[in-house]
């Protein structure tokens, strides 16, 4: 049972003897001088983790003898030799039982263990022991990693790279870093950095030099800003742990300064005309220190934004300025320059703007004559065309001609074509194409060959029959003119040497009538014309139309119709075809009556006062007939007594009545022995009155009241411009006391148209025929006898019958005076027999001779009288003298 006991006891503390461990090396090798470490992990048992420990390295000094190298809880107890040497790298509570010793010494060779106390009870010392064994030589974990050289630009920031090592013991162990600009560490050497004390560092590198990185990190790297010249020199670096060892890292690094003369890169991109784009600026420098500052010079005309960022690879450190624009053509040649700039340097860098565009601008020239993208050349001769485009990049040019390539060029904006010999298959158009990878545009040229007018053609569409139309009137006609001339020809249509159509440079005309008459008849010529040559060709055109403008012409009289003249009459009228048949018709008042004729012409011989009527004709053709307007025959002739002419007595007085009949109507005048009146008109006792009826005339002469005269001589004239007639009357008072009238009244007439044959034959022969006629007047008591007597008037200059100015004169000379100017021998008073009665009366019988309308009588002009004398009549006796 004793024996079971005690066999339990040894199994637990066997178990428990598992959980106390540690792991140590069994050898440590330090440098003198340097720092060592002891790496140590320890484990306990578990009821213990949460229980205060003492942890406790024993350093043995002799056999079987061991001092305290560190203690945890009392430092005190720690040898001398140890005294503020010697710490724990980590945490017990972690089981980090790590022993560092700083400043290692030969001494310190020997064996260490570790020892753990939880309470005066739970005690465990880790064994075997490590060897610290020390050496003579430097530690090889003292290194440094600093360049033999660095190159500076003067004004810009310096980095001298620097990276050192040290001992693993002295990880945690502060420290601060020193720069020196010597070679070595002398009094004078200037400290050009100090961490713990910037105060030390030298006046010349005050405030312009700093660690890039961190100590602990072993980055040692030097930045000293603002370059100088005097910065040049050696450097090296020191580390100086406290407490702890220093070490002193070479070789030195000569930092050498030169110019200032890196520039910023501009990267060039593809400058498209409208396209936005982004211009990049950048600067490359390995040194953190003072900043470079990046900006861009622009045009005024170039506005764009801009935007700065700074990355950094590795060591290098990138400054990036942006410049976002949209370019334009007008930009093109534009300098944009990205300046770097330190305090006290800067440097730039320049970037021209090549602005690419599609092609744009192509013109088209010539050599030749050229106006409004044409040029024109003669048959034969040659013709240089030239494209010419601005672009870029430069664009491929090419010359087309009907869909054939005639030419072409690449990267070039200028292509010419040359064309030897023009022909006819050489007019046309020519296109110039300009490509390039932006865009593509084109323009053309027209090459025209002159030549004079040629294969000039009529045509209508009426149809042309031997250069000529016929055409109705009335209707339309389109005749169409075509040449082929260049250049283009002046045509014109012409007509009776009128041009009637125009036009300028057209190798085409229409003449177009919208109704044709008859004045369009005949031929059209249409002249072409250019400066090479004129050509014409005429078309006849003949145009068939009704009678039209039908006329009568009278023809056979002049100075108007006299009776017993011929008479001819024409129907005239125009029309095509010519008239087929004439008509000929009389009218009088409203019947008219066809003529048996159909002559155009018709003959009156000879014409006679019944011929006084209106004539017309009708034509026709085979398209119609036409009427001519009414045309009056005229007969004219002198005035003829006529027998209504008379006095007689009544109760207001004596009226005397002279009518007449002539073509044209006549005139009336009253001749008194003191006035002469006519129309309308009154003078003392006397009142004329005047009728037209036609060819028929009549005046009225009224005596009324008392006459104190003895005798009273009243004759009539009517007068048209073929002659005068006249009537007379021979008044008297039968008694000078009587209160009663005695009116002795003989009407001589004569009328010359009645017989004038007769007539003519008296006027040949010149001699009196005398004719006694005796009959008995109508009056009460009177007898008229008139005989016909011829009186020749010779060697007398023209007289004045009546003077119109003064019709109421009444001296008895000047009425006696008249008398005689017209009957060319006594009136009145002297016309008495030779016995001294006072019976005998003269009246005008033939009148031919006078004039018209003047109331002259011409002397010398044969006169023919009629002598009519009055007798009073007794009872049962007549008599007459001849």
């Amino acid at each position: 049972m004793i024996e079971g006991s005690y066999f339990l006891l040894f199994l637990l503390q066997a178990g428990l003897a598992q959980e106390w461990k540690s792991h140590s090396p069994r050898k440590v090798t330090a440098q003198k001088g340097s720092c060592a470490q002891i790496p140590c992990n320890y484990s306990y048992p578990s009821h213990l983790a949460n229980q205060p420990r003492i942890g406790i390295w024993f350093y043995q000094t002799g056999s079987n003898q061991w001092s305290t190298a560190f203690h945890s809880q009392y430092r005190s107890y720690e040898a001398t030799q140890f005294r503020n040497r010697t710490q724990l790298s980590g945490d017990l509570k972690d089981g980090d039982c790590s022993l560092i010793i700083n400043n290692i010494k030969r001494g310190d060779s020997g064996f260490y263990y570790f020892r753990v106390e939880f309470n005066d009870t739970e005690k465990y010392r880790y064994k075997p022991a490590t060897q610290l064994q020390v050496s003579a030589g430097p530690s090889q974990e003292w290194k440094g990693s600093t360049p033999r050289e660095v190159i500076v630009q003067e004004g810009s920031c310096a980095q001298i790279p620097c990276r050192y090592n040290y001992p693993s013991c002295l990880k945690n162990q502060p420290r601060g870093g020193i720069w020196f600009n010597g070679e070595t560490e002398k009094l004078r050497t200037h400290i050009a950095f100090h961490s713990k004390d910037p105060n030390h560092k030298s006046r010349g590198f005050r405030d312009r030099t700093q660690l890039s990185g961190d100590l602990k990190d072993g980055d040692c790297s030097l930045i000293i800003n603002d370059i100088k010249r005097e910065d040049a020199g050696p450097y090296f670096f020191k580390v100086k742990f406290d407490n702890g060892p220093s070490h002193h890292y070479y070789p030195v690094t000569q930092l050498r300064v030169s110019d200032f003369t890196d520039k910023p890169t501009i990267f060039p991109v593809q400058i498209i005309a409208g396209m936005h784009v982004r211009l990049r600026c950048t600067f490359n420098t390995t040194c953190i220190g003072t900043a470079p500052t990046l900006t861009w010079d622009t045009p005024t005309i170039v506005r764009g934004l801009v935007s700065n960022t700074i990355t950094q690879h590795g060591v290098t450190l990138t400054y990036t300025s942006v410049l976002s624009l949209t370019p334009l053509l007008r930009h093109q040649g534009q300098s944009l320059t990205c300046r770097v700039s330190y305090s006290t340097v800067s440097s730039e860098q320049t970037f021209v703007l090549t602005v690419q565009y599609a092609p744009e601008d192509l013109t088209i020239t010539s050599l030749n004559r050229m106006k409004d993208s044409s040029i024109s050349t003669i048959k034969g001769e040659s013709a240089v065309i030239i494209c010419s485009v601005r672009s870029f990049p430069a664009s491929n040019l090419m010359w087309r001609h009907l869909n054939a390539i005639m030419n072409r060029t690449s990267f070039s904006n200028e292509l010419w074509l040359v064309i030897p010999n023009v022909t006819s298959r050489e007019a046309g158009d020519y296109q110039c194409v300009a490509e390039n990878e932006h865009g593509t545009v084109e323009d053309s040229l027209t090459i025209t060959v002159e030549y004079a007018p040629e294969n000039l053609t009529i045509t209508s569409l009426d149809g042309i029959k031997n250069s000529s139309i016929t055409i109705t009137e009335g209707d339309s006609v389109l005749i169409t003119c075509c040449v082929k001339s260049f250049p283009a020809s002046n045509l014109m249509w012409k007509h009776l040497g009128v041009t009637m159509y125009s036009t300028s440079s057209h190798n085409e005309l229409w003449l177009e009538i919208p109704h044709v008459t008859p004045r369009d008849t005949g031929d059209h010529r249409c002249v072409a014309q250019n400066e090479h040559g004129t050509m014409e060709g005429s078309l006849s055109i003949t145009v068939q139309y009704p009678p039209q403008e039908t006329t009568v012409s009278i023809s056979g009289a002049s100075g108007g119709i006299r009776e017993g003249q011929n008479v001819t009459l024409t129907c005239s009228s125009e029309s095509v075809p010519p008239i087929s048949h004439y008509s000929w018709f009389r009218t009088e008042g409203t019947t008219s009556i066809q003529l048996n004729t159909s002559s155009q012409i018709l003959s009156i011989a000879p014409v006679t006062r019944g011929n006084i009527a209106g004539f017309y004709c009708t034509v026709t053709n085979p398209l119609g007939n036409s009427s001519s307007n009414m045309t009056h025959l005229n007969v004219e002739y002198k005035p003829e007594i006529s027998q209504e002419s008379k006095c007689a007595e009544r109760a207001e007085g004596i009226t005397c009545v002279c009518a007449a009949n002539s073509n044209p109507p006549a005139n009336i005048t009253w001749h008194l022995s003191h006035a002469n009146l006519s129309g309308n008109q009154t003078h003392g006792g006397f009142m004329s009155e005047q009728l037209r009826e036609g060819h028929l005339v009549k005046g009225f002469l009224i005596l009324m009241g008392h006459q104190d005269e003895e005798e009273v001589v009243v004759f009539c004239s009517v007068q048209n411009p073929h002659g005068t007639s006249l009537f007379k009357a021979y008044q008297w008072l039968k008694g000078r006391n009587s209160k009663k009238w005695t009116l002795g009244l003989v009407v001589a007439g004569i009328v010359l148209s009645v017989f004038l044959a007769g007539i003519l034959i008296f006027l040949c022969m010149r001699k009196r025929k005398p004719a006694n006629k005796e009959a008995p007047s109508k009056t009460n008591d009177a007898v008229m006898i008139y005989s016909q007597i011829s009186v020749k008037h010779k060697g007398s200059r023209n007289r004045i019958l009546t003077d119109p100015q003064i019709p109421t004169r009444d001296t008895a000379g000047e009425i006696r005076q008249a008398r005689q100017h017209v009957f060319g021998g006594p009136v009145g008073e002297a016309a008495t027999h030779p016995d001294g009665t006072e019976d005998v009366v003269y009246a005008n019988t033939n009148l031919s001779k006078l004039p018209c309308g003047d109331g002259t009588i011409q002397r010398g002009e044969e006169t023919e009288y009629a002598e009519i004398r009055f007798q009073p009549q007794t009872e049962g006796k007549t008599g007459r003298n001849m």
